[in-house]
């Protein structure tokens, strides 16, 4: 089981990332991944860039190095409701990917219901493709409800492999996440959320935890082209043929 594609990674235009965009795309084609998205946190993110930041991705080529380039933002999901980052129209229309993610600084931890409630307002917005980390044990969630709710709604669930050595306690959550998902046959997608180039397309424990549960590798979107292509054309994006 491999990836071909690192769909969670930040660059230094978010404060407590350290490499810059050249520098993470290097790192990708190093590592013979096929794509890298860019996912810096939304504006309103203390630590997030200007909104400008987004607007412009456009700019960023779309292939560098031999590397497709995918334009992507991690909001935040915002308290009570589960709202995302405020930016303007313009500012999402040149976003191809994008993950939502509790970060303790715009959603302070609650009580199950309540982070419950959030991710079923998640489900409903079309800005979103995928939940981020999920499995911090500081946002508990009925996992079997939102899960089941996956497909019908079209988003995917991320297992982030920085939780594994970050978030004490989410090895277990990952595992019971990904568990559901193979349940319901919900897609994911496995990621570094690399803040530094050295850890760009690392998820070695990631992939190490799903194949002791036997996740199918059908289910992960970005351990093959062909899959990664799929996805994104039935979203209406052809990100890998070179053109615009």
């Amino acid at each position: 089981m491999q990836i071909i594609a690192d769909l969670h990674t930040h660059t230094n235009v978010t404060d407590h990332a350290f490499s810059t965009l050249t520098e993470m795309v290097q790192a990708a084609h190093d590592m013979g991944l096929k794509a890298i998205a860019i996912t810096n946190h939304g504006p309103t993110n203390p630590d997030g860039p200007h909104e400008w930041h987004f607007s412009n991705l456009n700019l960023v080529p779309r292939k560098m190095n031999d590397v497709t380039v995918i334009r992507g933002i991690e909001f935040d999901i915002t308290a009570p409701s589960g709202g995302i980052n405020v930016m303007a129209n313009k500012s999402l229309k040149h976003i191809d990917w994008a993950l939502a993610s509790f970060h303790e600084c715009l959603f302070p931890p609650a009580d199950r219901s309540i982070h419950t409630a959030a991710l079923e307002s998640i489900l409903y917005n079309p800005y979103v493709n995928a939940f981020g980390h999920l499995g911090n044990p500081n946002f508990d969630f009925d996992h079997e409800y939102i899960i089941s709710r996956c497909n019908e709604r079209g988003k995917v669930v991320e297992i982030n492999n920085a939780s594994l050595n970050v978030r004490a306690g989410s090895k277990k959550n990952c595992a019971d996440i990904a568990r559901m998902c193979m349940k319901y046959e919900v897609p994911i997608v496995v990621d570094s959320d690399s803040h530094i180039c050295f850890r760009v397309g690392h998820v070695e424990g990631a992939l190490e935890m799903l194949e002791e549960i036997g996740f199918p590798e059908e289910l992960i979107i970005n351990s093959s082209m062909a899959r990664l292509d799929a996805y994104f054309k039935g979203r209406g994006m052809d990100l890998f043929s070179g053109e615009e």
